[in-house]
């Protein structure tokens, strides 16, 4: 047998039917198991398959490093333990769905002898960027080693079909499994304790760790909380409310800011912890909260990670679970009410009146089932004669296979990872507008009889699912590259959208359906974005409208900015988080701290005087802000974690000496740094500056 043969076919049908066995009759699953590993060990191919095995570890092994594992040397690891390498990309729901399982393995069987390798394997563009890469382990707290296969070059080798995939090797570099998609990578771990077992002589573990075997459901779901300091990093989705407030989601720490518009915060939200607990807004905990909508004055959340529908009332300052069971559902029909009904990966929420009996109901984009929900808050008549209950929650638009395709009937439409939703008005009616990410596509569908069709991107062919591209235009001559934030802004007939892995806002004129890209003057900086400056936004998420700005959550620069939408500028929206706060924050972290000296001629210009990025080893950012004055003592910047290895920080000034001014930049390495703190020096000398126009 070659190694092509056996990569494409019988090593796949093998695992295939282990798990059909497994299925059918659960009570033989040891029996099964032995005989598999036993059979598996009695081919007379086996040098044909560890010579398969040696070839992907050498690919693994040239491939870019964007994060390292320091208790784990990958070259070792390769002929000393149990190898799981996880095929997955950040983009693709069901990889992050099955992530956290993974991320619980890792932290279960590393020290028992199972070594985990992540193999990012890019879909788009914008995924092959290794910075883009290191975001993503950072806002998913990965803790094994990850390498980006930008070119898919083991992907391919593998033969690799779907996301996600698991491949499993033995000790003797003898490949064991492979569990292809979301359905079967779920139960890797139930092999991981009969694999460890049949190779106990061979895999090295410390002598000291013993192997924990999970017996229950509840146990094999189960992941250890890694404790994170609040950041508030990775901004997903924005909300401002009938009163005015602004509530923003904060996927990387897993908390809700909610404040005045004006910045001033009011409440912080949750523990900071990933977990799913109800209770008050100091105990309270989300996992990777999403989308935000207010409805009787309180605010909906998407929380994905755990599969639920919250609510947080800033009166009582409680947050509640409304909808979910806390595990991701596989049900693509519904009907069940609150948390008696499972759903998968709510992403982003939207209230809508029926346009039978106006009644209001609350719209989950539920990206985890390709569908489009709904939760009636009491009995509302629906399209085709349906009536949804009071307090239950159904599937109203999409089949649940992942596609491009558009229907009259709403329930044999296809979506691909539905993220933002939201009303409009198109043709002079009511309609919902969807961000359909996988596809690259805006859909809308008429309230009134549910019709889902194509506005912009994607193409004809409803299996086409990587038919994007950065264009400007109409219908399919558009082009977008995983778009995710939409909102609609009644008083000009535009529909705004977050172009997310093009780093661009787009709208799309409801009179013309031209979508074109939006450019703005920045008048922090006073540069004028253009097409070379497009990546000022680093993955743009949710947005929302407030009068005639739009509010924004610049995901990757953990930053909120607010456009004006009559004078086509934008600024950084920043939050006063005094008193309280910064008690919080300190919290497990150390004080970056700043100080600048002058020469006696030499000041910083007055308001803007510069910014500052402060990176690791490899040129990442951990945190970054703006100098808006200048004091003779020590200026602090901001909160690091003690886990960030801090390399360098990176500066622009506005220098000004008599009446001249010129912009400097330079970076400077840590003068002092301990356990609780770290100071930077900027030293300038009257001889250095310069005068500019």
């Amino acid at each position: 047998m070659s190694t092509t043969e056996f990569n494409t076919d019988s090593f796949r049908d093998l695992t295939f039917d282990l798990l059909s066995g497994v299925a059918n009759d659960t009570t033989k699953f040891d029996e099964l198991n032995d005989a598999y590993l036993n059979k598996l060990h009695e081919r007379t191919d086996g040098d044909n398959l560890r010579r398969y095995a040696r070839e992907i570890y050498e690919k693994i092994l040239s491939l870019q490093i964007v994060q390292s594992n320091s208790a784990v040397h990958l070259k070792d690891s390769f002929h000393e333990r149990i190898i799981v390498v996880y095929f997955w990309t950040f983009s693709n729901v069901h990889s992050l769905q099955t992530l956290e399982r993974i991320i619980g393995m890792d932290r279960r069987y590393s020290s028992a002898g199972v070594t985990i390798i992540g193999v990012h394997s890019s879909k788009y563009e914008h995924e092959k960027n290794k910075a883009n890469v290191r975001h993503a382990v950072d806002e998913h707290s990965i803790p094994f080693a990850v390498v980006n296969d930008n070119n898919l070059q083991v992907w391919k080798h593998v033969g690799c079909q779907i996301f996600p995939t698991a491949l499993v090797f033995g000790p003797d570099a003898l490949p064991i499994f492979i569990f292809e998609g979301e359905n079967h990578v779920q139960h890797l771990e139930l092999f991981l304790v009969p694999i460890l077992a049949y190779y106990k002589s061979s895999v090295r573990a410390p002598s000291t760790d013993t192997l924990s075997i999970k017996t229950s459901p509840d146990d094999l779901s189960a992941t250890s909380a890694t404790p994170k300091t609040p950041r508030f990093t990775y901004p997903s989705h924005v909300c401002v409310t009938s009163s005015g407030h602004l509530c923003v989601s904060f996927t990387g720490s897993n908390q809700l800011i909610f404040c005045e518009i004006d910045g001033k915060v009011l409440d912080i939200v949750g523990t900071g912890q990933a977990g799913l607990a109800d209770g008050d807004i100091v105990q309270c905990e989300f996992d990777a909260p999403h989308g935000l909508i207010e409805y009787n004055n309180c605010i909906y959340i998407a929380d994905t990670n755990n599969h639920a529908i919250r609510v947080f009332d800033p009166n009582s300052r409680r947050v509640v679970t409304l909808i979910g069971t806390g595990r991701l559902g596989s049900d693509k029909i519904g009907g069940l009410k609150r948390s008696q009904q499972p759903i998968a990966s709510p992403w982003d929420l939207c209230i809508t009146e029926s346009q039978f009996d106006h009644k209001l109901v609350l719209l989950i984009s539920m990206t985890g089932q390709n569908q489009i929900w709904a939760y009636a808050f009491e009995e509302t008549q629906w399209w085709n004669d349906v009536i949804l209950q009071k307090n239950s929650c159904s599937a109203i638009i999409g089949s649940g296979t992942e596609e491009n395709r558009n229907s009259s009937e709403p329930m044999t439409a296809g979506l691909a990872g539905p993220r933002g939703i939201c009303n409009g008005i198109m043709n002079g009616g009511p309609v919902l507008f969807i961000a359909d990410s996988d596809s690259s596509t805006i859909r809308v569908v008429t309230l009134q009889d549910g019709h889902v069709a194509n506005l912009v991107g994607g193409n004809g062919d409803p299996t086409n699912l990587s038919a994007f591209g950065d264009l400007d235009g109409s219908g399919h001559n558009a082009k977008l590259q995983h778009p995710v934030g939409i909102v609609f802004h009644y008083p000009s007939s535009q529909l705004y959208i977050t172009d997310t892995f093009n780093n661009k806002i787009k709208r799309v004129d409801m009179k013309t359906l031209m979508c074109s890209s939006y450019f703005v003057t920045d008048t922090d900086r006073k540069k004028q974005r253009g097409e070379t400056n497009s990546a000022k936004f680093n993955e743009p998420y949710g947005i929302a409208l407030f009068e005639h700005y739009l509010y924004l959550a610049d995901k990757n620069n953990s930053h909120i900015k607010c456009i004006d939408l009559d004078h086509g500028t934008i600024i950084r929206h920043r939050f006063d988080m005094s008193g309280t706060l910064n008690e919080e924050r300190s919290f497990g972290s150390k004080q970056a701290y700043l100080s600048i000296l002058l020469a006696d001629a030499v000041q910083l210009r007055e308001g803007n005087a510069g910014t500052w990025i402060i990176e690791d080893e490899d040129g990442f950012k951990i945190c970054d802000g703006e100098l808006t004055h200048h004091a003779s003592d020590q200026i602090l910047l901001d909160y690091i974690p003690r886990d960030k290895q801090v390399a360098q920080l990176k500066y622009e000034l506005m220098v000004c000496q008599d009446e001249n001014c010129s912009m400097m930049s330079g970076i400077v390495q840590p003068a002092n740094q301990t356990d609780s703190s770290i100071e930077f020096i900027i030293k300038i000398d009257q001889k250095e500056t310069t005068s500019s126009d």
